[in-house]
């Protein structure tokens, strides 16, 4: 009975969703596939545990070979959607999207989560480089002045969402990175530690692949996956030029989401 619900849940999601493959794509029918799995998964709230279809229904409700359905679920359980137990079946084994506000009243990721046991945030690297003519222009930077670069990997509830790499004036936070940031926040550390109160946050986001392999292994996902590519730019009051230049690569499972209200005179 349970597959029988799932067979058809499925084939309504295909129906829907106008869900085709297609053999004349430059990509493989099994990760076309996957891909569309992976969004029955998100779409129908399954939850870790939920019983996922069957190859056979896989099969019957696509069209496709066996070997190509058993390659596509298989691509997910490597990605760390499903689980297969053998005897048992398929089971759902990742959690739905995680929800994040772009920006914030505090301006800070870390702001959001009221247990701080659910957000973990690691400086993977940290160094003073020579930085571009564009970072320099970008932060009001001479031509003999550096910055300093660090990277941070951020966890929720112990599963990789975000590296994000933050550019600064590196003359005016000295030790800046040294030490574990104030409650897992960098502009807490600026205000508290520098006397560097934050203003304001430019923000942009723009759908990407990751090419980068050191970054592909830090989200523990496949160089080329898609991600979401979060660009921005940070200021303190009555300041032209940003103190912080910043570039984060969200994995995919992550979703933004902001509320405006509308002023009404």
């Amino acid at each position: 009975m349970i597959n029988n619900w799932h067979k058809e849940t499925l084939v309504e999601f295909a129906r829907r969703r106008r869900a085709e493959l297609s053999e004349k794509s430059s990509i493989p029918l099994y990760y076309q596939l996957s891909r569309v799995l992976q969004k029955f998964i998100q779409s129908q709230d399954l939850k870790p545990g939920d019983r996922f279809p069957s190859e056979e229904d896989v099969v019957t409700c696509f069209g496709v070979s066996r070997p190509t359905a058993n390659k596509a679920i298989q691509e997910l359980v490597d990605r760390g959607w499903l689980l297969r137990e053998r005897g048992r079946g398929t089971f759902v084994l990742k959690k739905p999207l995680v929800e994040l506000q772009i920006l914030n009243d505090r301006l800070s990721l870390a702001a959001q989560f009221k247990n701080q046991g659910l957000l973990q945030s690691e400086i993977v690297n940290r160094e003073i480089i020579s930085a571009s003519s564009t970072l320099r222009k970008m932060l009001g930077l001479s031509d003999n002045q550096q910055v300093l670069y660090f990277r941070r990997l951020r966890r929720i509830e112990g599963s990789p969402v975000m590296v994000c790499d933050s550019y600064l004036p590196a003359e005016r936070f000295p030790g800046l990175g040294q030490k574990p940031f104030l409650g897992g926040s960098l502009y807490a550390t600026l205000e508290k530690t520098y006397g560097c109160t934050i203003d304001s946050s430019h923000r942009s986001v723009e759908a990407a692949e990751i090419i980068e392999q050191a970054v592909a292994d830090l989200l523990e996902i496949p160089l080329f996956s898609p991600i979401l590519l979060l660009k921005g730019e940070t200021y303190v009051a009555d300041t032209v030029q940003p103190i912080e230049y910043m570039v984060a690569y969200v994995k995919e499972g992550v979703a933004f989401k902001n509320v405006v209200h509308r002023s009404v005179r």
